[in-house]
């Protein structure tokens, strides 16, 4: 077995000794394992082992990146020779520091679970077919889709400022897609889990979830366009804030003016009732680590305070660009880490302070409005508009939950949604990088066909 902490110091000592003035390295070996059901078949069920090296280099602030795939040493040199040449055909940047130095901090619990490596190809199968047959348990179901996702990794980091550290992840992810039809009417529910660790009980909560919303939409109706109260599920809501938080705050979009939340710190983005932490130490988060992918340690770091923009996500230079430390959010990846790109700014896992209501008691108290469950489409970053078409969606009518809406879309603002929030749910939920309950935004446009 392979020393990849110490594969990573020593490639480290190569790069400088070839000219580099500061260097990082990251040496990772992962094991992926996944099943993916399409209309009731296996489509797919495999197997992969992933080790490799990722190196990078700078010289007077120029930057060269490479990586190869094993750890064979041959193929490492390789790397470091071709970082190395990069970064000496490159343009000198003045704004490049420094990389981080070592320091204190940086624990987390709930990174890596053993049970999930040991997890063979014939029980992610077995899996997979359980959540698609609760997913399609109904003669109304026509087609399921649904997929098992289990992932684990060591990581090894070291630099040229003496860090040296390695932690093990760890990344368990289901998805299902129900579709039901009666008559010449169709509708699909979806839902999913994100963790780092095994729950084979979700099995049933996100096939049978799926299912039944699947089901609820079969009853369809057109509404005319208008502005109207939504209620955002946490599927919903999650999806959004994951980009128009996760992203609107990334340093490196502020410093070249490509954000719509340039310019906007210590302002007013939000109802003083939403409050937004970045927080990579949440045990079993999917987002969580001991330390970024630069080493900085995890920490929490406050991004929106009851409505204030207190702070955006930082790597270490962008840090040293805008003089302020980094918020350790340089990432290599998603749950589990990849050697095959530079890294980049991302936030970890982003939280939505919890309120007092519960989703039941906001759509009792809407007269007249909209329950957005789904979407899949994100806001433009640079401008701050949302425009997103309302997968699953339903009408609220006098405070009950009714029929689902046909060929509508929701458009508002960014700052304009998240300053209507007046209110928030108490039940958080994990949904695409984000903890957040459901919120009440008081006013948006839906476009409908009535």
């Amino acid at each position: 077995m392979v020393d990849i902490k110490g594969l990573a110091e020593k490639t480290v000592r190569q790069a400088m000794k070839l000219g580099a003035t500061h260097c990082d390295v990251m040496v990772a070996d992962a094991k992926y394992v996944s099943a993916e059901i399409e209309k009731g078949s296996i489509k797919a069920a495999s197997m992969l082992f992933d080790p490799g090296v990722a190196v990078r280099v700078f010289m007077q602030g120029s930057q060269g990146f490479s990586s190869c795939t094993g750890h064979d040493a041959k193929a490492v040199c390789r790397a470091v020779e071709l970082a190395v040449s990069h970064a000496k055909a490159g343009t000198r940047d003045p704004d490049f520091r420094d990389l981080p130095y070592k320091s204190p901090g940086g624990r987390a619990s709930g990174l890596f679970e053993k049970r999930l490596a040991s997890t063979s190809v014939d029980e992610i199968v077995s899996m997979a077919i359980a959540l698609a047959d609760k997913a399609g348990d109904d003669k109304r179901i026509v087609g399921v889709n649904a997929s098992v996702n289990v992932g684990t990794g060591t990581y090894a980091l070291a630099n040229s400022n003496g860090i040296s550290l390695s932690q093990r992840l760890s990344s368990f992810e289901l998805g299902a897609e129900a579709v039901a039809r009666s008559g010449d009417k169709m509708f699909s529910g979806m839902d999913g889990l994100w963790s780092r660790r095994l729950d084979r009980a979700a099995l049933g909560r996100v096939g049978e979830s799926a299912k039944e919303h699947a089901l609820l939409g079969l009853r369809q109706v057109k509404i005319p366009t208008g502005d109207r109260p939504v209620v955002m599920d946490p599927l919903a809501f999650g999806f959004i804030l994951s980009s128009a938080i996760g992203g609107g705050v990334n340093a490196e979009s502020i410093q070249r003016k490509r954000s719509y939340l340039t310019g906007k710190l210590n302002q007013v983005i939000g109802s003083d009732g939403l409050t937004v932490i970045d927080d990579p130490t949440i045990e079993w988060g999917p987002g969580s680590y001991a330390f970024d992918g630069e080493g900085t340690p995890a920490r929490k770091t406050l991004i929106v305070d009851g409505g204030l923009l207190r702070s955006y996500l930082y790597d270490s230079y962008t840090a040293g660009k805008d003089c302020v430390e980094s918020t350790g959010n340089s990432s290599r990846g998603s749950s589990l880490w990849s050697f095959r790109h530079v890294p980049s700014i991302s936030s970890s896992n982003l939280v939505v302070t919890p309120g007092d209501s519960t989703l039941k008691e906001m759509v009792r108290e809407t007269s007249k409005g909209v329950y957005l469950r789904v979407t899949f489409d994100s806001p433009n970053l640079a401008t701050g508009e949302f425009s997103g078409l309302m997968m699953e969606s339903f009408r609220i009518d006098k405070g009950e939950l009714g029929p689902s809406i046909r060929q509508s879309t929701i458009g508002i603002g960014v700052v304009d949604m998240l300053s209507r929030i007046d209110m928030i749910g108490k039940d958080p939920r994990e949904s695409f990088g984000v903890r957040t309950p459901a919120v009440r935004v008081s006013k948006a446009r839906i476009a409908g066909s009535g």
